[in-house]
């Protein structure tokens, strides 16, 4: 910024502070600062850079002012890749503030920070860009940190011009931190090249650029297992237990099957229950069992592993486990949320084993209704340990081996009713949003040898139902109880979110009639079958609210349920453990152990850690999806690969490879006609395209393609065959 423009700034603050001053329009500014008609662009520069950074807010009919600083709020600051960020009100949750890079104040992702807010929009650009920052009711300013994480940053430490630096990892750190030394147990700076782990030294408000310390050498950026830990770190996820934690859970053995505990709990182990996970999978929390009732319906029974049995409340595993909040599973392992020795061997509900678990047996009608629901204590002995694909192929009609003929018979009668369950589900208006999801093939090295879709959509979908409805039902046992209960709630989206959905849909060739889910559906529907089936989802989901854990009830959007908890899954929720620990004490009539206080307290930080294991997760398989492309280009293995655009943005089009999930840009210049067309083949959202690698940068984390070529060296035309699809909205062709 000139010098010109900062005296202009400056003689604007001092205006706009006077006490007898009044918001003017632009012209009336003019005049009170003397200026002509010349310096109206300067003036108008001005305004819009101390709008930016929230020191001007418009009001209405165009008259500015000072933003009403009384109007301020609390809450975490979430900072996106290009530099702005977002402030959710701790005390209300609808209310967000959007605050531009310059209005943070040396504010970092995950500070706790207070902020000054207008009730004025920001501008919308003539031309919105994909990523730009959606049109908010709020914009704020960030006034101060009240509250910095402990949690390290983790990147590569270099050399740079002003003294050793570290490159944060983290795409949301914008800025490099200025190391000041060693910390914690080393005693000097490792070399530079190495990724390391930074203690931050607490915010200041003169400080613009952060500083701190080196306290962990993590080793060789290049090998994999190194960027899995950093990740760990960055996320505040530990991976191992604190001593008092470990040591008393080896203290804890199943009990006898003739224990005296055994006493209350009903004995289920003549069902024919059985469980069903992952191939991986080291533990086993939900087991489930069907029976057909006299009145030609059904007994489901669904037994959940009994956690709060062997983990007594503020004990140091329970301590531990709240702390964690979940369970994290990465592309090369799994950090648990409860030490292995209960997580794999005591509460897992291993075959011909007999087992603590809590039931919820239904009794359903032939077509899913749920005709009454029961809760109690009970011991199984699960009869066989089956796995999603090998129910898949059981399903396909293949022979998988290994399935019991008693839990083939409960498999063909639990697959008519599941979908029952499912058909019942959709009626009521729940969204049919499914992801695919692909799973990363590591050799001993931990480098990624195969990516492949997940198949087994069927069988992992029959024990979602099953799960659902007992979450449902214990949420109503607690509510009509009238105890405490910490519901998983779900809120629909808000205006600026429902626009934002329907921006996106547009851009993709799908118009959104209404803000329903029932015109959600019908856009799924539309684009099943089709390259774009996939997009679409996203374009819904990340327009959505995400799902919380509150103890006010209300219900949840996405699944169409007035009621609903999470109960299912105590080995790696900690919420459902507390849901384990409600439902015992209304069995027993006695008084809750958490009331409402305590739960909301529990339900944001439940929220907060389910969001950072989950953002792991993402990240780890994305990583190791780049690591895995960056080592195709270096040995020439470039394609070609089928591709579809999904989207267009001003530098090209961005294009999915349909078996990996594995985005990238083709650039404009690339496509046949060059920069000069932006229609045509290979263009537009849909189209099918062939294309090579082109380029990986590990540190962007982004991916290029080319048009796959000719063996005359031109480039391929794309496929014209393009995806069937619905009405397109007219295209806005203005600037």
């Amino acid at each position: 910024m000139t010098e010109i423009h900062l005296s202009l700034e400056r003689a604007l603050a001092a205006l706009l502070d006077r006490a007898d001053y009044r918001p003017l329009r632009r012209s009336e500014l003019s005049r009170a600062l003397g200026i002509g008609p010349d310096r109206r662009r300067e003036l108008r520069a001005a305004l819009r850079a101390m709008e930016d950074r929230g020191e001007v807010v418009r009001y209405r009919r165009n008259r500015y002012g000072r933003p009403d600083r009384s109007e301020t709020f609390t809450g975490a600051l979430s900072i996106h890749p290009r530099g702005f960020g977002f402030v959710t009100d701790e005390a209300a949750p609808d209310r967000e503030a959007y605050v531009p890079a310059e209005a943070l104040a040396g504010a970092l992702h995950d500070d706790r920070v207070r902020v000054a807010v207008v009730a004025a929009p920001p501008r919308e650009p003539r031309r919105r860009r994909r990523d730009a920052a959606p049109a908010l009711r709020w914009r704020g300013r960030v006034l101060e940190v009240l509250e910095r994480p402990a949690r390290p940053v983790v990147g590569l430490l270099h050399e740079g011009p002003g003294g050793p630096a570290v490159i944060p990892d983290d795409p949301r750190f914008p800025q490099n931190v200025r190391i000041d030394g060693p910390g914690g147990a080393l005693r000097e700076l490792p070399p530079a090249g190495r990724k390391v782990t930074v203690a931050l030294a607490p915010w200041a408000p003169h400080h613009r650029v952060p500083r701190g310390r080196v306290i962990e050498d993590l080793g060789d950026p290049a090998d994999p297992a190194v960027a899995m830990t950093g990740l760990l770190r960055r996320h505040g996820i530990a991976e191992t237990f604190p001593g008092a934690a470990e040591r008393q859970a080896r203290a804890v053995r199943p009990p006898a099957p003739d224990a005296a505990e055994t006493a209350g709990r009903r004995d289920l182990r003549g069902l024919a229950a059985f469980t069903v996970d992952p191939e991986d999978a080291k533990d086993y929390d939900d087991a489930v069992s069907l029976e057909p009732d006299a009145d030609g319906g059904w007994r489901l029974g669904v037994h959940i592993a009994d956690v709060a049995h062997f983990v007594p409340p503020d004990s140091a595993i329970d301590r531990e486990a709240r702390e964690r909040g979940t369970s994290t599973y990465l592309v090369d392992r799994t950090v648990t949320m409860l030490p292995g020795h209960l997580t794999a061997e005591v509460c897992s509900l291993r075959p011909e084993q007999d087992r603590f678990t809590r039931s919820v047996l239904l009794r359903l009608a032939p077509d899913g209704t749920v005709c009454s629901a029961e809760t109690f204590p009970s011991r199984i002995r699960s009869r066989a340990r089956l796995s999603y694909r090998q129910v898949q192929a059981f399903f396909d009609g293949a022979d998988p081996g290994g399935i019991p003929a008693e839990a083939a018979d409960a498999l063909r009668a639990m697959r008519g009713l599941a979908r029952a369950l499912r058909a019942r589900r959709m009626r009521a208006g729940a969204l049919d949003l499914q992801t695919p999801e692909i799973r990363c093939q590591l050799d001993a090295g931990g480098r990624v040898t195969a990516i492949e879709r997940r198949t087994e959509t069927e069988a992992y979908g029959l024990i979602e139902e099953f799960m659902l409805a007992a979450n449902r039902a214990v949420a109503q046992r607690l509510g009509a109880a009238g105890s405490p209960c910490l519901y998983r709630i779900h809120d629909a989206p808000d205006a600026a979110q429902w626009e934002e959905m329907a921006r996106d849909l547009g851009e993709l060739g799908f118009e959104l009639a209404t803000r329903s889910r029932e015109a959600l559906n019908r856009l799924v529907r539309q684009a099943a079958g089709t390259p774009l089936a996939y997009p679409v989802t996203l374009a819904i989901l990340r327009n959505l609210k995400r799902a919380l854990y509150a103890p006010h009830h209300r219900p949840h959007f996405g699944l169409a349920f007035d009621d609903y908890t999470h109960f299912t899954s105590p080995i790696r929720r900690y919420p459902d453990l507390v849901t384990h620990r409600l439902l015992d004490a209304v069995e027993r009539g006695a008084s809750p152990p958490l009331r409402n206080e305590a739960l909301k307290e529990l339900g944001l930080h439940c929220s907060r850690r389910e969001r950072e294991a989950d953002e792991a997760e993402r990240e780890s398989v994305e990583l190791k999806r780049l690591d895995y492309y960056a080592a195709r280009l270096a040995d020439g293995d470039t394609g070609p690969w089928p591709a579809t655009v999904v989207s267009a943005i001003p530098r090209g089009v961005l294009v999915e490879l349909p078996d990996t999930l594995q985005r990238g840009l083709v650039p404009f210049a690339t496509l046949p006609g060059g920069r000069a067309r932006r229609d045509g083949p290979g263009r537009t959202p849909g189209d099918r395209i062939e294309v090579r690698l082109a380029r990986v940068d590990l540190a962007r984390r982004q991916v290029d393609f080319r048009p796959a070529v000719s063996g005359s060296g031109r480039s391929a035309s794309a496929s014209r065959r393009r995806a069937p699809r619905p009405a397109r909205r007219p295209r806005d062709r203005r600037g």
